[in-house]
C-alpha cells in the first residue's frame, strides 16, 4: 500500500512523514509519524473505482493527475476548469463548448477527461480532432503519458502512433481534420480541440458520428454520444465565435474562463498597488486563485502583447477585430429593434435626404443571391429591416419572393451588382433587365470596392463620430457578415471572399446606387 501511495501527492505527503532528514528517534515522533501516514493512507483513492460526485473526481484528478481548480469562477459569467470535468465525466454527458484562455489548460483537461473516460466507462471509443493534426497531437501527448503510467497493464496490443485499444474495450484515437477522416466515425466522445481553426465543411461532418452505446458498468450503464469543441476565440466572426453563438441559440452549455482561473494563489509579499495584473487581478489573486499558471510569466505576456490581444486571448473578453473590415461595427450600437425619433436641428447637407424604402441586390446561383431591404429616413439614417439570403435558385422565384414581402411597403430604387447587366445566353435577357421588366426602378452605378466599403464605414461611424447605419436583429446573416468580413493574410487590400462578402455586397450596392442615377459601369 505504501508504495502506491508513493505514486501520488497522498503518497509524497505520506513520503515526507518518514523522511530521514527529519526523522525523530523518540517513542513520540514515531507514533506521531505513523499517525499521519495512517491518516493519508484512509484516503487513498482506488483510481479503477468511478467517481459518484464532484469531491471524488476533484480528489482523483488531484491526486493522479495532480490538477488543482478555484471552487468556483473568479470572474463574472465564468466557471472554474473543474465544471468542464463535471460536465463531460457524469452521465448522461451533453454536447459542451468551452472557451478559454492560451495556455488556459483546456488540451490538458481534455486529456485528462478522455483518461477517465477510458478508465470508467467500459467499451467506450474517444476521437481526438485537432485544428490541425499537429494540434491533435497536442492533447494526445498529454495524454499517453498518463496511459503508461496508470493503464500499461491493460493495454491490448501495441501502442499506436494514432491509436490504443485497452482490454476494457475501451479505445481512443487521433484523427486529422479532413472529411475522410471525419466521414464513417462511430464514437461516444469526440474532443475537437482548437476548434477556431476549423475547416466549416469538417465541423459540420463531425456533428454526425457520436453514438450512444450501453456500458458494462453500474456506475455509467449508458454513455452518450458527445461532440466538444474547446478552443480560444480570438477572431470576430471566426469559426469559434460562430460555434459558441449557435451553441447559445441552441441551449447547448458553454463553459467559459481566462487567466484569473487558472491563476496560482499570490504571495502576501507582492504588492498588489504596483502589480501589472492589478486591473483584472483586483486583489483576488490572493484569496480566490488557486490554478498553476506563474504570476510572473502572466505579467511576461502581458507585457509582450497589445491589449487587444490581451483581451481577447487571455481575457477571453471580446474576439480580436484586427484585420476586419468594419473594425469599427458593434452588435450593441448598431443593431437595434426599432430607430429613435429625430427632434430639434438636424445637420444635413443639401436638407433632408430621399427617404423611403431601397433594395440592395447581389445577384447569384451557386452562390447566395441576396436581396437586403433598406429603410431611409429624411435625415438620412439607413435602417436595414429584412434580409433574403438564397442558392441555387432561379431568378423568377427570387423576384417573387421580394414582390410578396408587400409588408415592407412600395420599393423606391434598386442598388444592385453592374454585372447583372449582361446578358443570359440562355434567355436572352440580363437580370437587371428582368427586374426592371418586375416594375423595379434599377441602379447599377459602378465603383471601386473600397469605395463602397468606406461609405459602409461612413454609416457605421462618421469622422464626427455619428451612426447613419442600423441593423435590424432579424437580419442574423447580415449582422454576422458585418463582424466577420475581413482582410487576407499579410498586406492584402482586398477583403477575403469567404462567403461574408456576398451580403456585404449587397449593402455596398445600395449605398452606390442611393443617390445616383442608372449610370452603368464597369468597376465591380
Amino acid at each position: 500500500m505504501f508504495s502506491e501511495l508513493l505514486n501520488n501527492q497522498h503518497g509524497r505527503d505520506a513520503a515526507r512523514l518518514s523522511s530521514p532528514k527529519s526523522r525523530d528517534t523518540t517513542k513520540g515522533y514515531i507514533m506521531s509519524a505513523l499517525k499521519g501516514i495512517a491518516k493519508v493512507a484512509s484516503s487513498y483513492i482506488d483510481a479503477w473505482e468511478p467517481c459518484t460526485n464532484d469531491e471524488q473526481l476533484r480528489a482523483w484528478v488531484e491526486g493522479f493527475l495532480f490538477l488543482k481548480f478555484p471552487k468556483a469562477g473568479i470572474c463574472p459569467g465564468h466557471v472554474s476548469p473543474f465544471a468542464y470535468l463535471h460536465h463531460t465525466y457524469f452521465e448522461p454527458a451533453k454536447d459542451v463548448v468551452v472557451w478559454a484562455p492560451r495556455g488556459g489548460g483546456k488540451t490538458r483537461l481534455g486529456a485528462a477527461a478522455t483518461l477517465l473516460d477510458l478508465m470508467h466507462k467500459p467499451g467506450i471509443s474517444v476521437r481526438i480532432l485537432g485544428g490541425s493534426l499537429d494540434q491533435s497531437f497536442h492533447m494526445w501527448n498529454h495524454l499517453l503519458p498518463d496511459l503508461m503510467e496508470i493503464m500499461k497493464d491493460r493495454l491490448e496490443g501495441k501502442v499506436g502512433s494514432r491509436r490504443v485499444r485497452f482490454s476494457n474495450g475501451s479505445s481512443v484515437g487521433v484523427i486529422a481534420q479532413s472529411q475522410r477522416a471525419v466521414r464513417g466515425l462511430r464514437v461516444q466522445k469526440l474532443r475537437c480541440d482548437e476548434a477556431e481553426m476549423f475547416n466549416g465543411d469538417v465541423w459540420q461532418a463531425a456533428q454526425l458520428v457520436t453514438r450512444t452505446i450501453d456500458c458494462d458498468s453500474e456506475a455509467f450503464p449508458l454513455v452518450s454520444g458527445v461532440v466538444e469543441a474547446l478552443s480560444t476565440c480570438h477572431e470576430a466572426g471566426g469559426m469559434m465565435e460562430q460555434i459558441i453563438e449557435k451553441a447559445q441559440a441552441n441551449g447547448v452549455t458553454v463553459l467559459k474562463w481566462c487567466l484569473m482561473e487558472v491563476l496560482e494563489k499570490c504571495a502576501e509579499a507582492r504588492v498588489c498597488a504596483t502589480c501589472p495584473l492589478l486591473e483584472e487581478c483586483g486583489g483576488k489573486a490572493k484569496t480566490m486563485c488557486n490554478g498553476f499558471m506563474a504570476i510572473d510569466d502572466a505579467i511576461a505576456m502581458k507585457r509582450r502583447v497589445s491589449k487587444e490581444t490581451w483581451e481577447a486571448e487571455m481575457l477571453c473578453r471580446r474576439p480580436s477585430r484586427k484585420g476586419c473590415v468594419f473594425s469599427t461595427f458593434s452588435v450593441e450600437r448598431h443593431v437595434v429593434e426599432r430607430l429613435s425619433d429625430v427632434s430639434g436641428q438636424v445637420s444635413v447637407a443639401n436638407g433632408e435626404k430621399r427617404a423611403g424604402l431601397y433594395l440592395g441586390i447581389d445577384f447569384g446561383f451557386v452562390n447566395p443571391f441576396v436581396c437586403l431591404w433598406i429603410r431611409r429616413d429624411r435625415v438620412g439614417r439607413s435602417y436595414v429591416i429584412d434580409e433574403y439570403v438564397q442558392a441555387e435558385v432561379e431568378l423568377d422565384r427570387h423576384i417573387a419572393e421580394i414582390k410578396s414581402r408587400v409588408w415592407h411597403g412600395p420599393v423606391r430604387r434598386v442598388g444592385c451588382d453592374p454585372a447583372g447587366s449582361a446578358r443570359s445566353e440562355q434567355t436572352g435577357a440580363s437580370c437587371v433587365q428582368r427586374l426592371r421588366a418586375a416594375e423595379f426602378k434599377v441602379g447599377t452605378k459602378g465603383s471601386l470596392i473600397q469605395d463602397g466599403l468606406e461609405m459602409i464605414r461612413a454609416g457605421l461611424c462618421s469622422g464626427t463620430g455619428e451612426v447613419s447605419l442600423f441593423i435590424h436583429p432579424r437580419c442574423r446573416q447580415l449582422i454576422q457578415a458585418m463582424r466577420s468580413y475581413r482582410y487576407g493574410e499579410g498586406r492584402a487590400e482586398t477583403p477575403v471572399k469567404d462567403g461574408a462578402d456576398h451580403l456585404v455586397d449587397a449593402l455596398r450596392y445600395y449605398f452606390i446606387n442611393r443617390d445616383g442615377g442608372e449610370i452603368e459601369g464597369a468597376y465591380y
